[in-house]
C-alpha cells in the first residue's frame, strides 16, 4: 500500500513539474485622451488566432510554446479603459457596436549562446456597426527586442504589453473610426 501511495505521489509531482509555463499579460492604456467618442458603445473582443501560442521559443528542441488563455479578456479590459478615457459610454446593448477580432498576437524568440531576439506581431481587425452602417479596418503593429544570452519571459511579456497598448492607441485615435461613430 505504501508503494502505491509513493508511486501516486511521484506521478502527481511529475505532472506538476511538467506543466507548461503560461504568459502573464496585463496591457494598460496609458495614452490619455487622444479622441472624443461621446457615444454609447457595446464592446466585444474575440480571439480569432489560428495558433493560440503567445510566445514561441524557436531554435530549441523541442520548440517551446507558451499560451495565454485570457488574451481576449486582457485586451478587452485595456480597450474598455481606452474607450472610457476617450469619452465613450460602455453599454451592454445598443446600436453602436465595436468588435475586435484578434487575428494575430505573438512573439517568436530566437536564441543563440550569446544573445536572443524577440519579434512580436499584433494584428487586430475592428468591426464597427451603427444601425445599418458598418466600418471595418485592420490595425497592426510590430516590435523587436534583442538582448544578451537567453531571453527573460517577463521582458517578452512587457514587449507584448507595450505592443498591445500601441495598437489599442492607434485604434482609438483613428480619425476614420471616430468619424464613423459621429455619423
Amino acid at each position: 500500500m505504501k508503494k502505491i501511495a509513493l508511486v501516486l505521489c511521484g506521478m502527481l509531482l511529475a505532472g506538476c513539474a511538467s506543466q507548461p509555463k503560461s504568459v502573464i499579460l496585463n496591457p494598460i492604456y496609458k495614452a490619455g485622451k487622444v479622441a472624443d467618442f461621446n457615444v454609447p458603445v457595446t464592446l466585444a473582443v474575440e480571439d480569432h488566432r489560428i495558433s493560440k501560442f503567445t510566445i514561441k521559443v524557436v531554435d530549441q528542441e523541442p520548440a517551446e510554446y507558451l499560451p495565454d488563455a485570457e488574451l481576449s479578456k486582457r485586451v478587452k479590459m485595456a480597450f474598455e479603459q481606452a474607450l472610457k478615457t476617450n469619452g465613450a459610454q460602455l453599454t451592454s446593448m445598443g446600436s453602436n457596436t465595436l468588435t475586435l477580432h484578434i487575428d494575430s498576437f505573438h512573439s517568436k524568440v530566437s536564441e543563440s549562446y550569446t544573445q536572443h531576439e524577440s519579434n512580436a506581431v499584433a494584428k487586430i481587425k475592428v468591426l464597427a456597426t451603427q444601425g445599418t452602417r458598418t466600418f471595418e479596418k485592420t490595425y497592426s503593429g510590430q516590435a523587436q527586442m534583442t538582448g544578451p544570452l537567453k531571453h527573460e519571459q517577463a521582458k517578452v511579456e512587457g514587449q507584448l504589453n507595450e505592443l498591445s497598448e500601441q495598437v489599442i492607441t492607434r485604434i482609438v485615435s483613428d480619425p476614420a473610426l471616430i468619424n464613423f461613430f459621429k455619423g
